[in-house]
């Protein structure tokens, strides 16, 4: 009986949760003569699978369960029915039931010294602490499951644990320490290429900026955070970061930007039903159009937000009151469960005498029936012994066959890993050396510095690349009296950056020097209209394009022509410092050449004159112990406080401000600063 009986769980159990029927088998068997390892088992299936449908009739059984784990002392499962049971009474609200179940579970688990397990009963334990608004007893949780799980390198539950204390903190008013835990947590992400992770944790680091921090930086880490997660992905985590992202362009008053990704996550809340995004959204909506002046669309916004709002609460409310109908029912059925519990008592020892009669009477058959098979079992035994002994070196040598072929097949499969390996490393060198070798050609096509600074009372460049090559570039000539000099910052950096660097060169060369054209106003719109036609835009389909300053330096007339396209040129001239400010449009790019008009500024050379220009690299660089950006500010006093210098020791003294600023943060842009002392 006892062997059908084991055949029969055996082949049921793997399909317990497909159907009620095999709920009511399982309880049919509970009523059989079983053995306990067995009935354990049984209610620990039916807690599992009641703990949603019938609540109370799953804490009976998990109960059940465990009085008979702890009768026999099974301490694994007494762990499991008691996590369970914690999580059924999560799942009703009864916080208190769970952190007492919970509690338990930690006891025992510390006298097991299992430490991933206790390092997950400490994380359980700091999730209903946090539930119940006790956030420093969640903190010390959270902080001793995280040293237990440093102490068996558990990186993945390493950066989850991190992330919540980071959550923690901020809930608790202590952004210092949540922004630790956020920045350690976003580095860990990164070395297990987590991409949920990561996109979390930039998340996270830009809500904190935010809140606390930088408003631009928040900007920043959360745009980065949408750029993480996987095209084509919709989810709750992406809903809520385009509508932290909308939050940030509003707080830098941003209104376009912020319009923009309010509407777009209206549209994502829509799709995966975020009604709490939903609403914010509108919210945010109705004060960009109220700050625009389009009141009838911001009061159109503010009744959406007011209806979800008013339907959010009207949820709630009906959440919280059948809370308190399930709290009531579970003390209803737990009186219940103990008089089942009483009951069960009863029949349990009805079941032990039963047993104990039909104990006797089989070891009493067993007893005659042994005499008997002992007799024949002897004859058989050596006949058995030689069979069983030849069919064993048959199985050997078949052993032996098939260690061969997988031997062979491993050795075949570590040769092709190998083909692979070293072609995939041949493709990796050619593409370096490619690149290395475009380095060369960008390195040709620059003017030489040591004729630039033979023309000039004193010179510096800073050139300092994000990749080997770079979207930054300067260009020279002397025409007669005149000397033309370019700083130019191309769309993006590395090899698209070059490229254009690379075009732009040439249209320069063909309208200054080919074409003899002086007038630097002149210039820049032959060179706007010069690279829209080389792009072939259509519309306003691209942004690619570059941002200029051209001087030019009449040595007769003792005058310098400055004209610019989104960059500035810095005097410093009579003890006075001033800024040149560059149109506020780039060369290419979304407008048309129409509307843009570029200006010359004219300015006398006849007292000491020191230029400077540089690229948006340079001030847009993060870093810093608050991780801002180096910001315009910090580069005018550091100017005034050099300007005495000579301009090899300014050059110096901008390159270690720069790199002491960046630290071990990665470089944002390309930088390329130029000094010149006329």
């Amino acid at each position: 009986m006892l062997v059908r009986i084991l055949l029969f769980l055996f082949f049921i159990l793997p399909y317990i949760s497909f159907a009620n029927e095999k709920i009511d088998s399982l309880q049919n068997v509970l009523k059989q003569d079983i053995e306990d390892s067995i009935r354990i088992n049984i209610y620990k299936e039916l807690l599992y699978n009641l703990s949603t449908s019938e609540p109370s009739q799953a804490i009976f059984y998990g109960q059940l369960g465990l009085d008979l784990a702890k009768k026999i002392e099974d301490d694994y499962s007494e762990i499991q029915l008691l996590n369970n049971l914690g999580i059924a009474y999560y799942g009703l609200g009864a916080y208190e039931k769970t952190l007492e179940y919970f509690l338990k579970v930690l006891e025992l688990e510390k006298d097991l010294d299992n430490l991933p397990s206790l390092s997950r009963a400490m994380n359980n334990v700091g999730i209903i602490y946090d539930e119940i608004g006790r956030l420093d007893k969640s903190a010390f949780y959270y902080e001793e499951s995280l040293k237990l799980k440093e102490t068996f390198q558990d990186s993945l539950g390493i950066s989850t644990t991190m992330s919540n204390l980071g959550l923690l903190y901020l809930k608790m008013d202590q952004p210092q320490k949540a922004i630790k835990y956020f920045r350690k947590c976003y580095s860990m992400d990164k070395k297990l290429s987590d991409v949920v992770g990561i996109y979390n944790s930039m998340h996270n680091i830009g809500i904190y900026h935010k809140d606390y921090g930088d408003k631009d930086s928040a900007v920043y880490y959360i745009e980065k955070a949408l750029l993480a997660v996987p095209k084509g992905e919709k989810h709750y985590d992406k809903t809520y970061i385009i509508k932290s992202l909308a939050e940030s362009y509003l707080e830098v008053k941003d209104y376009k930007n912020a319009r923009k990704y309010f509407e777009r996550a209206v549209n994502s809340a829509n799709e995966v039903e975020a009604l709490d995004v939903l609403k914010e959204s509108y919210k945010g909506l109705s004060e960009i159009y109220e700050h625009i002046g389009q009141f009838e669309k911001s009061l159109k916004a503010f009744r959406r937000f007011k209806t979800l709002n008013d339907s959010i609460f009207n949820q709630d409310f009906n959440s919280k009151v059948s809370q308190l109908e399930k709290n009531f029912e579970i003390q209803s059925k737990e009186k219940e469960i103990q008089l089942l519990t009483n009951k069960a008592e009863i029949t349990n020892l009805q079941l032990v005498r039963r047993k104990n009669t039909n104990y006797f009477l089989i070891a009493l058959g067993l007893m005659l029936a042994i005499v008997a098979f002992i007799s024949y079992n002897r004859f058989q035994i050596k006949n058995k012994s030689h069979k069983l002994l030849q069919q064993k070196n048959e199985e050997i040598n078949l052993q032996k066959s098939e260690i061969k072929e997988n031997r062979d097949e491993i050795e075949a499969q570590r040769d092709s890993i190998l083909e692979q390996k070293q072609a995939l490393e041949e493709a990796s060198s050619e593409i370096m050396k490619s690149i290395w070798y475009a380095q060369h050609i960008q390195q040709a096509i620059l003017p030489d510095l040591n004729k630039i600074q033979s023309v000039f009372h004193e010179f510096f460049m800073l050139y300092m690349p994000k990749s080997i090559v770079s979207g930054d570039f300067y260009w020279f000539t002397q025409k007669e009296d005149k000397t033309f000099f370019v700083l130019a910052d191309c769309t993006g950096h590395g090899i698209p950056g070059a490229f254009m660097t690379v075009m732009a060169n040439d249209l320069l060369n063909s309208i200054i020097i080919q074409q003899d054209v002086n007038d630097c106003a002149r210039i820049l719109h032959l060179l706007d209209e010069a690279v829209l036609n080389s792009l072939q835009y259509k519309g306003n389909s691209s942004s690619d394009g570059l941002d200029i300053a051209l001087i030019c330096i009449d040595a007769k007339t003792q005058e310098l022509t400055f004209s610019g396209a989104g960059i500035d040129m810095i005097v410093f001239q009579k003890d006075e410092w001033s800024t040149y400010k560059g149109e506020r449009f780039s060369i290419g790019g979304f407008k048309d050449a129409t509307f843009k008009t570029p200006k010359n500024i004219k300015l006398e050379l006849k007292e000491d004159t020191q230029l400077y220009i540089y690229t948006d690299g340079y001030v847009d660089q993060f870093g810093g112990k608050e991780d801002k950006k180096y910001m315009r500010k910090r580069l005018n006093l550091l100017l005034d406080e050099i300007k005495i210098l000579p301009f090899e020791q300014q050059k110096s003294k901008l390159e270690k401000a720069i790199i002491d600023w960046k630290g071990d943060q990665e470089q944002t842009d390309d930088i390329t600063f130029t000094g010149i002392r006329i």
